[in-house]
């Protein structure tokens, strides 16, 4: 009689614990959803405010391919300005890097806002967003070109779609 008590107590044990489990994950996905939304909001939100862009230094070997600083500035500045997103006055800023090697290359776009930190008082310019490429160029400056424009593009896409609600009524 003891030992089918035992079992019965502990197959409710188990399944207890298991309704416990599942209502803990599905807790979890909900509370995921909810952190991703306002962790997009934090690294991309600015009310749908313009910002400035800021290009890096380019080395002088991408000038043997006819890469320049201009046509980087350029096409990045064309798809600011196409948002209606830029104004070279603002604070807050797109960041835009081609690091070229003799044969390769590597990209790095960030968006920066100043943030406040509550512990030292201090307020300053930190990356919220980034994404990059690399690979190869064969000689020529459209591929970096290409992807300095899908990386403001798949920017622009996130930015905007966090900015929705602000953008539509600017």
């Amino acid at each position: 009689m003891m030992s089918a008590l035992n079992r019965w107590y502990g197959l409710n044990v188990v399944s207890g614990l298991a309704v416990l489990a599942v209502s803990v994950l599905l807790a979890g996905t909900v509370r995921a959803e909810e952190t991703d939304e306002r962790l997009a909001a934090f690294k991309l939100s600015t009310n749908c405010e313009p910002f400035s862009l800021r290009v890096g230094g380019l080395h002088p070997e991408a000038e043997a391919i006819n890469l320049s600083r201009e046509s980087i500035v350029a096409a990045a500045e064309g798809r600011l300005v196409a948002a209606d997103l830029h104004d070279p006055e603002a604070h807050t800023y797109l960041f835009v890097n081609v690091n070229f090697m003799s044969e390769a290359f590597d990209i790095i776009v960030a968006f920066k806002k100043r943030l406040f930190d509550e512990y030292s008082g201090e307020s300053s310019f930190a990356t919220t967003w980034a994404t990059g490429a690399t690979g190869t160029h064969g000689g020529a400056p459209d591929a970096i070109l290409a992807l300095v424009d899908q990386s403001l593009e798949k920017f622009l896409g996130e930015y905007q779609a966090v900015n929705e609600r602000a953008c539509s009524s600017r």
